[in-house]
């Protein structure tokens, strides 16, 4: 497996890519095993998950920013991406509330 150049375009649209679809799974997988055996440790593992994930996530963005300020020719698939981390803003939220809500229900 070949370390990403994040000096060059190409390698940073695929890391981003799999960073949005990683983050997606790993926070699907901890809701569900909280919904299916409710141990309160899923709770702390999802914050401490949010909270890397945010910075994970908004570091390559500033990335691609900044790759977007300076490449014309890449906008389409750098606007593309970014869009593609940005989904999974509400998605976090959503599960949020619901990881919220099945917590609260068992009190």
């Amino acid at each position: 497996m070949r370390i990403p150049d994040f000096n060059v375009v190409e390698d940073c649209i695929s890391f981003a890519k799999k960073v949005a679809l990683f983050t997606f799974l790993v926070g699907s997988t901890i809701l569900l095993s909280y919904y299916f055996y409710r141990h309160s440790s899923f709770l702390f593992f999802s914050l401490f998950f949010m909270v890397v994930a945010f910075f994970v996530n908004t570091y390559i963005s500033l990335l691609l920013i900044s790759f977007w300020i300076k490449n014309i020719e890449s906008r389409r698939k750098i606007t593309k991406t970014i869009l593609l981390l940005l989904v999974n803003i509400p998605i976090a939220y959503i599960y949020v509330k619901i990881g919220l809500g099945m917590y609260g229900s068992t009190f």
